[in-house]
């Protein structure tokens, strides 16, 4: 038997679930693991800045920052390997699974943020005068 060296995290979760699963499960099932792991670290992070709460508003928010993560992390990974092609979706699985989860309930004030920015460098991008005064 002739095996493969293990190169990243998701090789390694995928040999964890070939233990409880056939291998061909354990290829589908590894990288939902990764991404249901390291999501759930990010999410602990985002519950420390979170007041305190009931453990059942805990687990709630824990279910609901993991589903948007295993939503939107290999879409996001896609993404960012088609933008930067040295780097593998499956590479980027963890990292974008982890800051997904960080995030937390932070989505709003990000996106905010992000609209903000871009309504800047479109005032930037505008001729004209630039002290906010148009002139008629």
């Amino acid at each position: 038997m002739n095996q493969q060296p293990l190169t990243d995290i998701v090789a390694l979760a995928i040999l964890i679930a070939a233990a409880f699963f056939s291998r061909t499960v354990a290829e589908a099932v590894g990288p939902y693991l990764v991404i249901v792991v390291a999501s759930a670290i990010g999410a602990s992070f985002a519950l420390a800045r979170r007041e305190k709460s009931t453990r059942g508003r805990a687990l709630w928010f824990f279910t609901r920052v993991v589903g948007l993560a295993v939503l939107l992390t290999a879409g996001a990974a896609a993404a960012v390997s088609a933008y930067r092609p040295d780097l593998s979706p499956r590479v980027l699985l963890a990292p974008i699974a982890l800051l997904i989860g960080f995030i937390g309930d932070g989505w709003p004030r990000l996106l905010a943020k992000a609209v903000q920015m871009l309504y800047a460098l479109m005032d930037l991008a505008r001729p004209g005068p630039k002290d906010g005064k148009d002139l008629p």
